[in-house]
């Protein structure tokens, strides 16, 4: 008996703990919040990093695919490697760089 009390209880407080959950996600989505957002000083600086930084991470793939060249020469394999490295890591600055629309920018 006191085992189905138990249950019954634990039922009931987990129903009053979602029904108030579900109750305040409702009052939540239904607020309007107004804001104005002035980021135009910050967004110009963006863009100017983000010019930069593309035109940073090509020089550095530049660098990474003559050091793969110079390694293939010479039969150096961690010389490729590092060359390969050097180079993904260029690209990648730049494919960041590039991406400032994900950010909403």
């Amino acid at each position: 008996m006191r085992k189905l009390l138990k249950t019954k209880n634990n039922v009931k407080e987990k129903l009053t703990v979602l029904s108030g959950s579900i109750l305040s996600t409702f009052i939540i989505l239904n607020n309007r919040v107004f804001a104005e957002s002035n980021t135009s000083s910050i967004d110009s600086f963006i863009n100017f990093a983000c010019d930069w930084l593309t035109k940073i991470g090509g020089v550095i793939a530049l660098v990474g695919g003559v050091m793969f060249a110079l390694g293939w020469q010479r039969e150096d394999a961690e010389g490729k490697s590092r060359g390969l490295m050097t180079l993904m890591a260029g690209f990648m600055l730049v494919a960041i760089a590039q991406s400032k629309g994900l950010f909403g920018l």
